[in-house]
């Protein structure tokens, strides 16, 4: 039974992610890195080297599967080998204290620390999609791994693999240096004398070199001009500014002291969302036993203690301050905390057998206690909801590029960001594909080129396109109207109606509807239907209109947010924008008629104008969310569960009815609670203001959730059903805010298109877009 056992990481682990890995192109970053590899190109900064040459070799050597799916196997394979490292590490230590025989505890010890790591949500979610990341935690168990069988019992040829294994890591990325202090302090620990051994020592250069030599490939492919990526890497100045990352610093240690207890929260939070209460309890006693055993003089691990220890502080305090791909970088953190664990319950079970003379019949149910609390509650809790089996956005908008403008003949430009420019340069790169001219021309929106400045220089040439909705294009005066998945740009003015609308004629007041497309009418319960109206005002208008949608009994009145206000609509002129909206989760299955009014919010007149667009027809969920206990429920995908405010010596929760007193110059402490209710479909950023009675806002803090280092979506869904976050902020009042009465708004909106998300209530209908958490007395 030990021997199946002991091959069950190698078998359940790979069985998972082939289960769940993606099968096609996912926008963004992991598409490049697929044709990059296939091109033999050079991928953003830092170029990513060694993914470059390992993702072509599985492209030309796995003999089946599209190029995409073979990339995200290399993410598989890679998070497979990470945890199979942290399996050895248990086997070295197991062997270590029993004078080099295997005992069956370092056996199931093993076994849990490589299923408590594989199974962990951010490293399986990182291990089903092309991804570097994976890799670079990888390289990190890889080298604590080698360093660890050096240490204990091994010849110098492990010292010499942990060398290339290094050298490698910096070829991936330059992440891997952080845990460099750790591994020099480990090394003149264990064996001091190795700074006057010079053999030895050129030894170890040499290896490294050998790691490092697959950066050759950047100076000897860059010349060449490759198809993507810069020609100018031959020059040491090129070299150094793309391996370094130098226009990327921006993203770097952005924290400052102060807010260090805040970003501690934040990797508790993330840590709890990757193992149970008892597992970081078994972390922190795997690194205190690593210290004290055995008792006595002698206390042979103390060297991995530090190892593990300083490893983690390096990578910890770099990543916890950056605000770019922190749950990525946070893979190799919490790799070490699920290794600290599994050397926590070896330890455990050894204390109890030499401390309680237990028998093996106690120790086994310890053990299975504990892999009750770890791997098997994180493959139960994760197994419903991580999947990107039938995940296909970069495809899908790939076929709704060739789709919707094949033969029309426009000579439209279609302007992209780089989340959906990836998979259309795929097409071009690998698959030899691209849209006719005549029909569309798809470009890249870059900095050097933005938004506005793009639509500037190619709208009179033609029609332009964007991939989706731009904010800064409205507010330069430009009209965006829904087109298919797109968003046409036109001119002020425009009275047509767009061919994909039915038309209509019903008017309520000064404003008349004049076209819509209901394109979903199957949907299931919680789901985010897409609608678009198009209406005009024939002579004008002062006052502020506004659809209201009626779906069943459920009441939709849209906010001006995110939406051009009335009385900027021309006369005659046709507006055309979406409004759509997000299903209650426990919708009972029925039919639902759509219908459309309009308010005067001006006048608070409303208008029936007998407009039925179609109707839904409702499938229920199988597993509805439960949302009547939410402070706020936006758009039916993230809930805002609690929140209090700290300042001046006092506590409150939302909503509080008795004013926070502060004065100019205070910090107050905010903690946000989120829920995730369903999949986000974009990343949506977080918006903390102080307000006046006027609704201006005073102090302004906007960010990706939890100070930038969890986003709703990034290339795929990263908040996933059930997980609750604590999201910290620090609100200063300014220096000279007049003495008054303000207020503490909170809400989300699309980081892209800027729209905010409405909020919902117990029985989905909407009822705004901000929560008020309470009122501010600010004194002199």
């Amino acid at each position: 039974m030990l021997a199946g056992i002991r091959f069950l990481p190698f078998v359940l682990l790979p069985g998972l992610y082939l289960a769940t890995l993606a099968q096609t192109l996912v926008l963004g970053d992991p598409t490049e890195y697929t044709f990059v590899a296939n091109i033999l190109g050079i991928a953003h900064p830092p170029g990513y080297a060694f993914i470059t040459l390992t993702g072509k070799l599985f492209q030309m050597l796995i003999p089946f599967g599209e190029f995409p799916w073979r990339m995200h196997l290399l993410s598989a394979t890679a998070a497979t080998l990470g945890a199979v490292f942290v399996y050895g590490i248990l086997l070295v230590v197991d062997r270590a204290t029993m004078a080099n025989k295997q005992d069956w505890v370092g056996v199931i010890s093993a076994v849990f620390g490589a299923l408590l790591v594989g199974t962990a949500v951010d490293y399986w979610q990182h291990a089903i999609h092309t991804n570097p990341h994976i890799i670079t935690a990888t390289f990190l168990a890889a080298n604590l791994f080698l360093l660890t069988r050096w240490g204990y019992g091994g010849s110098d040829k492990w010292l010499y693999l942990f060398c290339v294994s290094a050298g490698l890591g910096v070829t991936h990325h330059p992440l891997t240096v952080f845990a460099f202090p750790a591994y020099t302090v480990y090394i003149l620990v264990k064996r001091p004398s190795i700074l006057r051994e010079w053999r030895t020592l050129l030894k170890m250069v040499g290896f490294a070199l050998l790691g490092l030599s697959v950066w050759l490939y950047f100076p000897i492919r860059s010349p060449m001009q490759p198809p993507f990526g810069p020609s100018t890497m031959n020059t040491l100045d090129g070299f150094l500014a793309h391996v370094l990352a130098r226009n990327l610093r921006v993203n770097l240690f952005h924290f400052g002291l102060a807010d260090q207890p805040d970003r501690l929260l934040v990797f508790w939070t993330l840590s709890r969302l990757q193992y149970s209460l008892p597992v970081l309890l078994l972390a922190v006693w795997g690194l205190v036993w690593l210290v004290v055993y055995p008792q006595g003089e002698k206390r042979p691990f103390r060297p991995l203690a530090i190892l593990y220890g300083l490893a983690w502080l390096g990578n910890y305090l770099f990543v916890i301050n950056t605000v770019q791909d922190v749950m990525a970088y946070l893979l190799g953190p919490f790799l070490i905390v699920g290794l600290l664990a599994a050397i926590g319950l070896y330890g455990l079970a050894t204390l109890t057998r030499q401390v309680l003379q237990a028998d093996n019949r106690l120790i086994g149910l310890l053990l299975a206690a504990l892999f009750l609390l770890g791997p098997i509650l994180q493959i139960a809790r994760n197994t419903p909801y991580i999947s990107l089996r039938n995940y296909n956005e970069g495809q899908a908008y790939v076929d709704a590029v060739f789709d919707w403008f094949a033969g029309r003949g426009e000579g439209a430009v279609l302007l992209n960001d780089w989340e959906h420019m990836t998979p259309l340069w795929y097409t071009k790169f690998v698959t030899n594909r691209w849209p006719d001219p005549a029909d569309v021309r798809p470009e890249f929106v870059s900095t050097a080129r933005p938004w506005v400045e793009s639509v500037f220089d190619f709208l009179p040439g033609g029609p332009v396109y964007l991939s989706n909705y731009r904010r800064e294009i409205v507010d330069a005066g430009f009209r965006l109207r829904p087109a298919g998945p797109f968003y046409q740009v036109v001119e002020p003015g425009d009275s047509s109606i767009p061919p994909e609308l039915t038309p209509v004629r019903a008017t309520g007041g000064e404003i008349e509807v004049v076209g819509y497309a209901l394109p979903q009418t199957a949907v299931t319960a919680g789901d985010y239907v897409p609608f678009t109206l198009a209406m005009r005002t024939p002579t004008g208008t002062a006052d502020f209109y506004v659809p209201v949608l009626f779906v069943g009994d459920i009441t939709y009145p849209f906010t001006t947010d995110s939406h051009l206000i009335t009385p900027q609509w021309l006369p005659g002129e046709v507006i055309v924008e979406r409004f759509d909206f997000a299903l209650p989760h426990n919708l009972p299955a029925g039919n639902y008629p759509v219908r459309v009014g309009l308010k005067n919010l001006s006048t608070n007149e409303e208008f029936d104008l007998g407009l039925t667009a179609g109707t839904l027809t409702v499938t229920p969920k199988t597993h509805p969310v439960r949302t009547d206990d939410l402070l706020a429920n936006f758009r039916q995908r993230v809930g805002l569960v609690s929140a209090t405010a700290w300042g001046n010596g006092r506590r409150v929760r939302a909503p509080w009815t008795e004013p926070l007193v502060a004065q100019p110059g205070d910090t107050i402490h905010i903690t946000l609670r989120w829920r995730s209710l369903d999949y986000a479909e974009e990343s949506y950023t977080v918006f903390v203001h102080l307000i006046d009675g006027a609704n201006q806002p005073i102090v302004a803090l906007d960010y990706t959730p939890l100070g930038g280092a969890t986003p709703t979506h990034l290339w795929i869904p990263k908040w996933l059903p059930g997980q609750q976050m604590l999201d910290p902020y620090r609100l200063q009042i300014p220096d000279n805010l007049p003495p008054g009465t303000y207020y503490i708004e909170v809400g989300l909106y699309e980081m892209v298109g800027k729209r905010r998300l409405h909020i919902a209530d117990e029985n989905g209908n909407l009822i705004g877009d901000r929560y008020i958490l309470g009122t501010v007395l600010v004194t002199e």
